[in-house]
């Protein structure tokens, strides 16, 4: 399938001015990282030999899609779980805006990311950045540099085997509107006339402050738009707050999703950006989004989240993101951050809206709790029931189901010990069959399959529970399920 992604990413606790140039996780990490360096295991890089792509055995449902930023470990990339994943995009091209060429490319013609995921089917993107309203004035305002930059990522491309390009230009100017669609067309048509398959992608505000941004347009020219879901509140917001509010606030999540499908992008066509970092606030107390007394850090999801579990934990019913503060010498602290189930309800929402998937910032964030990517094989598993694995220790089971309550899809994993005809189905409470999930000889091993509400036999479901039964032989397995529309 030929596919354009264009990504969209969300201001902060953003102010109604015409020309705000706020700075967003990515240019804030990049500049704390400007002078890091990628090795691979303390050796310079060698270039890595082009392998063949292969199909991915167990693709999720919808699309998954991480950024990969050079300055994580140089091992990283190895802990990545690419069952869950479709995509990653290499971070980054950094532009050379005298010229369009490139300030530095990170060792994207060497590393041996590519060829790691390639060999497991996922796609490798390159981003390219540019930040800042005078930065992007010098690129959008000269078609020659635009030439430039097409040519040389074309070249950059089909030297390292790349699915694709990434422009992640933030703080553009209402002046540029004409431009930026141009350029984005121009690029995607030349990029494409030698490289068929390339996606194209573009990082975009989803609330548009300045009206530079022609979504109509943009749309037509790109397959999929991606909201990136967070900096809703940012490093310099006056009080601590949701990184990523799905409800709740003047602006979050839910409400961007809306103007985007009002604004006439197609529910297909957009994904949605969801958090692995949080923002640490120093603050005058513990109440909840308590005043800031400094600037917030990024802090990274396998840091957040055992540090919330010894200070205690809340998760904010408004908002439906956890937060937790604490003491550092004498000064209050407080975290907002995204949890595993602040994530199940954001993977939630793309599927009752039927969106096209997700977008991760960032990939290695995680610190390779299996929880969060449990959470995404969970939200959208292959439309087939799915062996995630051949041989497992321990008995007969059916686990329950994830995320419970659910709305409106939710999985259950079961185990098997031997070949046998297997089925799992679904009931209501008094006793009719709603649907049925599997019905068929299995191997011994462990599975999983999707109970999606909306498909079910007789259609949409009333809130309620519902029984799933497993039988294999003469073993039978129940787990309760609740619906919560």
């Amino acid at each position: 399938m030929k596919s354009i992604l264009l990504f969209i990413l969300m201001p902060a606790l953003a102010f109604p001015q015409s020309e705000f140039e706020q700075k967003g996780i990515h240019q804030l990490e990049s500049k704390i990282h400007s002078h890091d360096t990628v090795k691979e295991m303390g050796r310079p890089l060698k270039a890595i030999p082009l392998l063949p792509k292969s199909s991915h055995t167990s693709a999720p449902s919808k699309l998954v899609y991480g950024w990969h930023p050079y300055w994580v470990s140089t091992t990283a990339y190895r802990s990545y779980d690419y069952t869950a994943l479709s995509h990653i995009a290499y971070f980054s091209y950094e532009t050379d805006t005298a010229t369009g060429g490139y300030k530095t490319i990170r060792s994207w013609s060497t590393t041996p990311i590519i060829a790691y995921a390639h060999q497991r089917g996922v796609k490798v993107t390159l981003t390219v950045t540019n930040f800042g309203n005078a930065e992007n004035d010098k690129i959008l305002g000269d078609t020659l540099k635009q030439n430039t930059m097409i040519s040389t990522l074309i070249s950059l491309l089909q030297s390292a085997g790349g699915d694709g390009v990434n422009f992640d230009f933030e703080a553009i100017r209402s002046t540029q509107r004409s431009n930026l669609v141009a350029f984005m067309r121009r690029a995607a048509t030349r990029i494409k006339s030698q490289l068929p398959n390339a996606e194209i992608s573009m990082a975009t505000p989803a609330v548009d402050w300045s009206g530079t941004w022609d979504f109509a347009q943009l749309a037509q020219i790109c397959d999929y738009l991606i909201v990136m879901g967070y900096d809703y509140y940012w490093s310099g917001s006056t009080t601590a707050g949701p990184v990523a509010p799905l409800l709740g606030e003047n602006y979050n999540i839910s409400r961007t999703i809306d103007t985007c499908l009002a604004g006439g992008v197609p529910s297909q066509k957009l994904l949605l950006g969801v958090p692995w970092y949080g923002l640490d606030w120093p603050v005058q107390n513990n109440t909840r989004k308590a005043p800031a007394t400094g600037t917030a850090s990024s802090v990274l999801y396998n840091v957040a989240e055992p540090k919330a579990l010894v200070n205690g934990k809340t998760f904010d019913q408004t908002t439906k993101v956890p937060w937790f503060s604490y003491v550092s010498g004498s000064a209050w602290h407080q975290v907002w951050y995204d949890d595993s189930l602040s994530l199940a309800l954001k993977y939630a929402l793309v599927n009752s809206r039927a969106l096209g998937g997700i977008g991760i910032w960032a990939l290695s964030y995680d610190g390779g709790r299996s929880e969060i990517w449990t959470g995404i094989r969970s939200a959208f598993p292959p439309t087939s029931v799915e062996t995630i694995l051949h041989s497992t220790p321990g008995g007969f089971e059916l686990r329950q189901n994830y995320p419970n309550p659910f709305n409106p899809s939710t999985v259950l994993e079961f185990r098997i010990t031997r070949r046998d005809h297997v089925r799992l189905k679904v009931y209501d409470l008094l006793g009719k069959e709603i649907a049925v999930l599997v019905d068929n000889n299995l191997d011994a091993g462990s599975y999983r399959a999707m109970f999606d509400s909306r498909n079910s036999r007789g259609g949409l479901l009333a809130s309620g529970i519902y029984i799933a039964r497993l039988t294999a032989g003469e073993m039978v397995a129940h787990q309760r399920l609740v619906l919560l529309k």
